[in-house]
């Protein structure tokens, strides 16, 4: 006997910060599991599902040869480098929207970006955002991010140095920052 499975797809909904908008619920039929063990120090253990070279190759491609963030030419800028701080960061927020049914840069408690980054040790002097539901690969949220003028230009930022971006479940945070 043949079994069929049916399988939803998620949809798709993708967010840059510069905007306080309300917390966005988000229905979710299952949340995600994943391997998560804080200490007494704040240090943990995490399993974020990406492939940071994929990511920082996408990226920095871009960033090499500038782009259009919708009608905004964007020169071309350096390179940025990877930052675990900052992937922590990313991979606790987006857990805990994935954990929360929400979608928002403002976390549960009231916290932005800023405030998550700092809590993972890193000073920062500036700071962008970028969240997204819904993307499968890499390759997908970058594409939908370089799509969306404000994230593009997140993405283009000449100030920010450094990179990270946590996904869990299908929620992904990318932080760019400047320490």
């Amino acid at each position: 006997m043949k079994k069929h499975f049916t399988f939803l797809l998620p949809v798709i909904i993708f967010f840059t910060a510069c905007s306080k908008e309300p917390l966005t619920e988000v229905k979710i039929s299952k949340p995600v599991t994943a391997t998560s063990a804080l200490g007494q120090d704040s240090a943990f253990q995490y399993t974020n599902t990406i492939n940071r070279d994929v990511l920082l190759a996408l990226i920095n491609d871009l960033r090499s040869k500038g782009c259009n963030c919708g009608d905004a030419a964007m020169p071309r800028v350096p390179a940025l480098k990877w930052s675990q701080r900052l992937e922590k960061a990313a991979w606790l927020h987006s857990k805990e929207m994935n954990d929360s049914s929400y979608l928002s840069h403002t976390g549960k408690n009231g916290s932005s970006a800023g405030d998550r980054i700092k809590a993972m040790g890193y000073n920062w002097k500036v700071y962008c955002e970028n969240i997204a539901l819904g993307f499968l690969t890499e390759q997908q949220v970058i594409d939908e991010w370089i799509k969306s003028p404000s994230h593009c230009r997140g993405l283009m930022n000449a100030r920010v140095t450094e990179t990270g971006i946590g996904r869990y479940g299908n929620f992904w945070t990318q932080e760019l920052a400047l320490r």
